[in-house]
């Protein structure tokens, strides 16, 4: 997916693809815009997750509200917790959202992870499905989908979204996963610890944003010629 060496808006631009691809496709046209909102910060981010806007969906094109800027700051805050998940030593293939999913429901109805004892029925012990470290993830979409719960999404959607943006994230783990959590917290940090000095530029955000403009307007202009 990455050279190692991609530049800060490459790795939001990439990213905010691939896991609107996985997690909310009907926004994808829009996924490298409200990404690059979320990761400036200040007004904008805040405007932005309070107003989402609505996209047309489904094969009757109804309207509905947009998954995508409460994702980009569920993941935002809940970066570290998926930092940490997705660096365990522990390695296992082939997550997948359904598998999430499952983990998910099972730590919430009591059950514990492979190599713990208790009162409740221990989750599957066998180390082909991802023992611990399924675990570990399955707890870092149970935060993500509190926090996209919080925003007013329904349950069954916030679960999905997040173990399928959660799973795009662990597949990509190598490959600039974290670093794109990194870019979305960013201003967030800097909001909160006063860092940054107001004004200060953000000139890969800025070169991103540039771009984002000139493809919206491309596409205005493709629209109209039609």
């Amino acid at each position: 997916m990455s050279n190692g060496h991609d530049s800060a808006p490459d790795v939001l631009e990439r990213w905010a693809a691939a896991i609107a691809s996985a997690s909310a496709p009907y926004e994808t046209d829009f996924a490298v815009h409200t990404a690059l909102t979320c990761a400036r910060g200040g007004r904008g981010r805040r405007a932005l997750v309070r107003r989402a806007p609505s996209v047309t969906a489904g094969s009757g094109g109804e309207l509905v509200t947009a998954v995508l800027p409460a994702l980009w700051d569920a993941l935002a805050a809940s970066c570290e917790l998926l930092k940490s998940a997705l660096g365990s030593p522990v390695v296992a293939n082939g997550i997948s959202t359904a598998g999430l999913l499952l983990a998910l429901h099972r730590r919430r109805d009591g059950a514990l992870p492979a190599g713990e004892t208790g009162g409740s029925a221990a989750a599957d012990p066998n180390p082909a499905t991802g023992g611990d470290e399924l675990w570990l993830l399955a707890r870092a979409v149970a935060e993500v989908s509190r926090r996209l719960q919080a925003h007013g999404m329904d349950p069954a959607v916030a679960d999905q979204a997040a173990a399928s943006a959660v799973a795009a994230l662990h597949a990509g783990r190598d490959e600039g996963a974290g670093a794109f959590l990194d870019l979305l917290a960013g201003e967030r940090r800097d909001d909160a610890s006063g860092d940054r000095p107001a004004g200060a530029p953000r000139t890969g955000l800025r070169r991103l944003a540039a771009r984002v403009t000139g493809l919206r307007c491309s596409a205005r202009a493709r629209g109209r010629s039609r």
